[in-house]
């Protein structure tokens, strides 16, 4: 059965403390985008789906003047997550436009075009989890910190590994 990851997401997130919607996207725009991305179109909609299904409670608070909804995950909404966390990983495809673009490349020039654009890409990526990299090691020694070293150090092999291979095949 395929079910939606975007309410594991979101509780996962919830698991650390109490948010706003806005506050999750903007956590997953600076953690997670980089490998699970959401949108408002989901976040949102799916918050609804969570606070009506009790794994989820919403609260309302002011800031000044202005409203904000304020979500914390419920003993229910921890367990749907610990039953998914210890279900195994279901099968995926990913989506890859340089992927699909390089399938159906026929000339020789808009393949070393296409290689040099992504290689450009992937290499600014590179560079940012390089960047996070830092920022991950200046952060005092945790279990977490370790953790998530070592998921960005996945990517990083990932990426260098993509690197290597498009230089080796263009030719740069």
């Amino acid at each position: 059965m395929k079910s939606n990851k975007t309410r594991y997401a979101i509780l996962g997130i919830l698991l650390d403390s109490p948010s706003s919607g806005y506050d999750i996207k903007s956590l997953m725009g600076r953690s997670t985008v980089y490998f699970w991305r959401e949108s408002d179109s989901t976040i949102y909609p799916m918050l609804k789906v969570l606070a009506e299904e009790g794994k989820v409670l919403s609260q309302v608070v002011y800031v000044g003047k202005k409203k904000k909804e304020i979500f914390s995950i419920t003993e229910k909404g921890r367990l749907e997550f610990k039953a998914w966390f210890k279900s195994p990983t279901s099968d995926e495809t990913p989506r890859n436009e340089f992927l699909l673009k390089f399938f159906f490349t026929t000339d020789h020039e808009d393949m070393v075009l296409l290689f040099q654009e992504r290689l450009e890409k992937v290499k600014k990526v590179h560079e940012e989890y390089k960047k996070i990299e830092e920022r991950l090691e200046s952060m005092v020694d945790s279990s977490l910190k370790k953790i998530r070293l070592k998921a960005l150090r996945y990517g990083l092999s990932l990426l260098e590994s993509e690197i290597k291979w498009l230089i080796d095949e263009k030719g740069v």
